[in-house]
C-alpha cells in the first residue's frame, strides 16, 4: 500500500472535511505516494512515540493531535518535524474528524458509559462547515440501563483503564442519562444539561464550567484530556486491520500528567 491508500481509508472512518475549522487534520507531513507497510498509533506524536515507530519500522503515524497546528517558519535540527521528514515519517492526523464521525471517539466513550441509545449531543455544523450528515456530530447522548453515579464512576475508571478521575457534583443517586464528549468540550456541558444527562464524561472543563453543571446537579467525571480520547485507538485500529498493513498501537503515547 501507499500513504495515499491508507488516507482513503482514514478518510472512510472520519471524513476530514467535517474536522471543527479552526483544527488542522489529514495528512501533514509525507509523500502520498511512499510505500507504507506498518502504521503506529497514538493520541499525541512525541519524540518517544517517533522514536518508536522508527524502531518498529512503521512509516506513517497516525497521531489524533496534530503535531502541526499553527503555521511553522521554519523547520531545522532538531526537531520533530525537521526529524520526521529527514526520516521520510508521514503523519496523519484525524482529530475532531474522528470525535465527531460514527464509530469514532466520542461513540467509543458512549461504549464505555454503556448508552443503549445514543445520538450526537450537538449537531449543527461548525461555523463556515460543510453540513453533518446523519448520524455525525460533537459528544453522544443517550440512556444507559439504571445504575447509580458511583458505580458509573468506577465503571468509567474501569473502561478507561485509569486508577483515578476527577469528580464534581453528587456522587450518589441513580443514573439513567449520559452524556460524553472526550479532550477538552468548552461549554458543551450546558448541551448535556439541556438534553437532561445525569452525568456528564469528558477529558477536562474549565473550574468555573463545573461548579455551574455541579450546581445544577449533573456529575462530571474527567478523565484527563488524552486518557478519554485514547480508549479510541484500538477501535481505529481494528478498523485500518482490514487494510494490508500491519497497525499497531503506541506503548510510549500517554497523558502528560501522571497521579502521584
Amino acid at each position: 500500500m501507499h500513504v495515499r491508500d491508507v488516507v482513503a481509508v482514514l478518510e472512510g472512518i472520519a471524513p476530514t472535511r467535517f474536522a471543527e475549522p479552526w483544527d488542522n487534520v489529514g495528512l501533514l507531513l509525507g509523500d502520498p505516494s511512499a510505500s507504507v507497510s506498518r502504521v503506529l498509533l497514538a493520541i499525541d506524536c512525541t519524540e518517544a512515540v517517533a522514536d518508536e515507530a522508527r524502531a518498529r519500522g512503521a512509516e506513517l503515524i497516525v497521531a489524533y493531535h496534530p503535531p502541526i497546528f499553527q503555521p511553522l517558519k521554519r523547520v531545522t535540527a532538531p526537531g520533530l518535524v525537521f526529524s520526521a521528514i529527514r526520516d521520510g515519517l508521514a503523519i496523519f492526523s484525524p482529530h475532531t474528524a474522528l470525535d465527531v464521525a460514527p464509530g469514532g471517539t466520542n461513540d467509543v466513550l458512549g461504549d464505555v458509559v454503556g448508552l443503549v441509545t445514543r445520538a450526537p449531543l450537538r449537531t449543527q455544523p461548525p461555523k463556515g462547515g460543510e453540513p453533518l450528515p446523519p448520524g455525525f456530530g460533537m459528544g453522544r447522548i443517550g440512556d444507559v440501563e439504571p445504575t447509580t453515579r458511583a458505580a458509573l464512576i468506577e465503571r468509567i475508571k474501569s473502561g478507561l483503564g485509569v486508577s483515578h478521575a476527577l469528580v464534581a457534583g453528587p456522587t450518589a443517586g441513580d443514573v439513567r442519562r449520559v452524556a460524553v464528549c472526550a479532550g477538552s468540550c468548552g461549554d458543551l456541558y450546558r448541551d448535556a444539561l439541556a438534553a437532561g444527562a445525569d452525568v456528564f464524561l469528558t477529558g477536562e472543563l474549565r473550574h468555573h464550567d463545573a461548579l455551574a453543571a455541579a450546581a445544577a446537579g449533573m456529575t462530571v467525571v474527567c478523565a484527563l484530556h488524552s486518557n478519554s480520547e485514547r480508549v479510541a485507538l484500538e477501535a481505529l485500529a481494528q478498523r485500518l486491520r482490514g487494510s494490508a498493513i500491519i497497525v499497531d498501537r503506541s506503548e510510549r503515547d500517554r497523558d502528560p500528567f501522571a497521579i502521584l
